[in-house]
């Protein structure tokens, strides 16, 4: 090969990839090779944008030095690469104090979301926050859902604190610890789902308000009076809307008014010896379920301290009922707390017990629907984000509001990368892991020690 036709193809081999280049730059694709597509839109964002029609514009206000602003502004290209109806302002709200006064902007962080004539405005720079914000400009309910208060119910307005996350050669990152044994965290998620969240004190207003689309009675431990019952019938009997969570050992003075709607509380607990969550039989897990807009695609769900509940026989003609859950064939109930200890020299009949009761009743154009479930923890701070039980609460208030069509756009969540296990899963992989495999590898050893003796 002679000196020119060397030249010849460095030249190309150059020109071709000044081209590749060039043409790289003006077309705006990646991958994402990460194992959990960190660097991706989940599918639930994917399908919000999926809904839009018009364009949306994204307003995002940063400090330039701030860690947290590449990978912010990287998430917001990639809204605009799924989604034509998208387009993304930056603003440094240092240098530009006019477009933070346009916007009444006065923190960094801070994006301000626009579709026609209306706007929200979040404080967080995630795709959580993001896509919920865009979320709740496409839904349009405005229905109102009060949590009943007053009886030891869990608190939607808990306490959250502000602790710090320690990151070498960054600042610190801002956490946020919500108290346990409360509700804020639903609270939350509701209202970036467009529902108006607000507590109702019955013994002090008498009367649901006319502006309730749904009410809220979280796990009460202290009984209701007979004012505030009565109080609930007349609200059921104009069309309301109810959703009950009990407690084990506790029907909080419901028992007589559900009783109406053949809804029948136990005041018990129901211990689960087949499939529970981790190595906690008093919290029951299910993955079987029946067919229901609420239980549509619902992964495993788990309920700690759980009551059973039944269904009269037989239940008024004007209501239609419907058992979603309930517990494994290896469960049996106790009455008190004392007789879990007992449970050990006693004789037992274990047998599946119902955990959540839906119904419909239609009587003299008067329609109501409800739900009751024997616990209200699975969906406290503690618990609401773990394996289904977000989806389980949000498709259940959907449902009770007739908003079916939201069912599969709850907010999403992130947790820590955990896997969670039922008993049963945790026995069986102990067995495969720690038993079948290195049976396997012994019984071939021991074959292979015999062959080479004959041989």
């Amino acid at each position: 090969m002679n000196k020119i036709s060397t030249l010849i193809i460095i030249a190309s081999l150059a020109a071709g990839t000044i081209l590749l280049n060039l043409t790289a730059r003006e077309i705006d694709f990646r991958i994402d090779t990460t194992r959990d597509n960190l660097y991706s839109l989940s599918p639930q964002s994917e399908a919000i944008l999926d809904r839009l029609d018009e364009e949306v514009r994204i307003v995002h206000f940063y400090i330039q030095n701030d860690p947290r602003y590449a990978p912010t502004v990287e998430l917001l290209r990639e809204y605009q690469r799924k989604s034509p109806w998208i387009s993304v302002e930056l603003y440094d709200i240092n240098s530009n104090p006019s477009a933070a006064d346009r916007y009444n902007v006065r923190f960094q962080g801070t994006t301000v979301i626009r579709k026609g004539g209306r706007h929200v405005e979040i404080y967080g720079s995630d795709e959580v926050s993001i896509s919920n914000g865009i979320y709740q400009l496409l839904h349009e309910s405005g229905q109102k859902i009060y949590f009943t208060a007053g009886h030891g119910e869990f608190d939607i307005f808990s306490r959250v604190s502000e602790d710090h996350l320690e990151l070498e050669g960054e600042e610190d990152r801002p956490i946020f610890l919500h108290q346990k044994q409360g509700m804020l965290k639903l609270k939350e998620t509701l209202e970036l789902m467009d529902f108006e969240i607000d507590k109702l004190y019955l013994q002090r207003e008498g009367a649901v308000p006319d502006d309730a689309d749904l009410v809220v009675i979280a796990s009460p431990l202290e009984s209701f009076l007979p004012i505030e019952s009565e109080a609930l019938r007349e609200y059921l009997n104009r069309g309301g809307n109810l959703l009950v969570t009990l407690r084990p050992f506790v029907d909080g003075g419901l028992s007589g008014l559900l009783e109406e709607y053949g809804v029948l509380p136990q005041n018990n607990m129901i211990i689960d010896f087949g499939n529970h969550f981790w190595n906690d039989a008093m919290a029951p897990a299910t993955g079987s379920y029946e067919e229901h807009p609420i239980t549509r695609d619902l992964p495993l769900t788990f309920f700690p301290g759980i009551q059973e509940i039944r269904l009269a026989d037989p239940v008024p003609d004007h209501i239609s009922p419907l058992v979603l859950f309930n517990s494994s064939a290896q469960s049996v109930t106790v009455s008190s707390p004392d007789e879990i200890e007992q449970l050990r020299d006693a004789d037992i009949n274990p047998q599946p017990f119902d955990m959540m009761v839906v119904l419909e009743s239609e009587q003299e154009a008067i329609s109501n629907r409800i739900a009751v479930i024997g616990t209200g923890s699975f969906a406290t701070n503690e618990y609401l984000n773990y394996l289904g039980n977000q989806r389980l609460m949000t498709n259940t208030v959907n449902w009770l509001l007739d908003e079916e069509v939201l069912l599969d756009l709850e907010p999403i969540s992130y947790e820590l990368p955990v896997i969670n296990l039922t008993n049963r899963q945790l026995r069986n992989t102990f067995l495969l892991s720690s038993v079948a495999i290195p049976a396997v590898f012994i019984v071939a050893g021991i074959a292979v020690w015999f062959k080479r003796r004959r041989d």
